[in-house]
């Protein structure tokens, strides 16, 4: 039997910031009411320590005021994401039980969901100021389920190749999924990026990558930079990617169930053909 758990440090931001306004901080106390009152346990892929504390007083500070109520009044409905998981289970197929916990939390604006593992139970970090929150809670829990299924890592201890593999299986099950305005979520996610416009030249340029497990790598890769100096080139490479499995008569569900080991590979070998049938359409041309 599944079980996943809500919990949030939302309270916690609330009485840090609260004070910190009342106080009029500078920067240093701010630091120091950060770590009595919120002090996130979790360290973000690729953040070093007390680089979250910071980020947030440096960047997220001035927006806050923004989001206050959202934050105030945010509700975590446990049971409509237990709904989720089942829905998601449903799609891929997964029999097996699925043991996480889902952490609400406040970022800097530009934090990403993490999934951090610990004995075969999976924490979800999801900062609450992000947008699209079901569409991207839809991509999250895609990517637990996988985990459990995959044995694949949940985070920058993967490869670049699973990364872009489970970025397209959690993309397509969270398009099939959703309805129509929650699926229109999905589309802004890359639809106005460069790397659309060039999607052979970002395969192309991708493929050398595909064993790198270095967090500038898997940065670059989404957030960042990428081989093309497009973003989100993994992103778009993964849609694409399980987008021609797809059409090749894969299944979600079967996809979801291949083992880490295997992913690599086939990630590769896809792309080497999504490339050729690319060249020979254009020969033909």
């Amino acid at each position: 039997m599944d079980e996943l758990k809500c919990t949030q440090m939302l309270d916690r931001f609330l009485l840090f910031y609260d004070q910190a306004s009342i106080e009029q901080a500078d920067f240093s106390r701010k630091l120091e009411l950060w770590t009595k009152y919120y002090d996130f346990p979790h360290v973000p892929p690729g953040y070093k320590k007390n680089q979250l504390s910071k980020e947030m007083l440096e960047y997220g500070w001035g927006q806050y005021p923004l989001i206050y109520d959202q934050i105030k009044y945010f509700e975590m409905d446990p049971i409509h994401w237990q709904e989720r998981l089942s829905q998601i289970k449903q799609i891929l197929n997964v029999r097996s039980s699925v043991s996480a916990s889902i952490l609400f939390f406040v970022g800097t604006f530009e934090t990403d969901p993490f999934i951090i593992e610990d004995k075969n139970e999976y924490l979800l970090c999801f900062p609450v100021e992000v947008g699209s929150i079901d569409f991207r809670m839809t991509q999250e829990l895609t990517r637990v389920v996988n985990c459990t299924e995959s044995g694949m890592a949940p985070s920058h201890t993967r490869t670049l190749a699973q990364l872009i593999f489970q970025e397209g299986i959690a993309l397509h099950t969270a398009h099939q999924l959703l309805g129509e305005e929650q699926r229109n979520d999905a589309i802004p996610y890359f639809k106005d990026e460069a790397c659309t416009r060039e999607p052979n030249r970002v395969m192309m340029n991708i493929l050398s990558h595909l064993d790198r497990t270095d967090y500038e790598a898997l940065y670059s890769f989404t957030k960042g930079t990428g081989a093309s100096g497009f973003e989100k080139e993994a992103n778009y490479t993964g849609w694409n990617l399980v987008e021609y499995l797809l059409s090749q008569g894969a299944t979600l569900n079967e996809l979801a169930s291949l083992k880490a080991e295997d992913v690599d590979h086939l990630v590769e070998r896809s792309l080497y053909s999504i490339l050729n049938k690319a060249y020979l359409t254009q020969t033909q041309e």
